[in-house]
């Protein structure tokens, strides 16, 4: 089995990150909120995808995708509040697995499920969640690839870039 490093830094400001990153946390905060009724607010995660125009394969997909995540996880999967401003592990994995299969790196897509799920349920997901990746790209929501000291000096190459940002926190 392959260990796959992560490649969100800890604690990543939401604000960094780019619109299909954001579009699939927020959703999943809003799966989870729907599920736990934490808020009086109506939580339809499914609104966003009408409003992405990827309804027809996308809801299907991510609820199907997010079912089997959480009937059979081997540990409890962790979601921050919808309105906390700092990305989770377990929210980073999911945009790390979605960028593997838009990228056709299945191999490591499924390496990052098996850290979730157990082998069977590795199988199911494994179909679903090319689906979802697949009707993602199709409404222009591509999870780029990343690389954690991409994300943890970007920061810092920008400082060098232009001086006076260094100063703008």
């Amino acid at each position: 089995m392959i260990s796959l490093p992560p490649t969100y830094a800890e604690d990543t400001r939401i604000t960094e990150l780019g619109t299909a990153e954001a579009f699939i946390v927020m959703v999943l905060r809003l799966w989870v909120a729907a599920r736990l009724e934490t808020d009086n607010a109506v939580l339809d995660w499914q609104s966003a995808f009408v409003a992405a125009g990827v309804e027809e394969q996308g809801v299907p997909a991510f609820g199907c995708f997010m079912d089997i995540v959480a009937s059979t996880a081997v540990r409890s999967v962790r979601v921050r509040p919808i309105r906390c401003m700092l990305l989770g592990r377990d929210e980073a994995r999911l945009l790390q697995l979605v960028s593997l299969f838009q990228h056709d790196r299945r191999e490591l897509a499924i390496a990052a499920l098996a850290e979730w799920l157990p082998p069977a349920a590795v199988r199911l997901a494994d179909r679903v969640g090319q689906a979802l990746a697949a009707a993602l790209g199709a409404g222009h929501l591509t999870v780029p690839l990343r690389h954690r000291e991409a994300v943890q000096y970007r920061r810092l190459a920008a400082a060098h870039a232009m001086p006076g940002f260094a100063l703008v926190h």
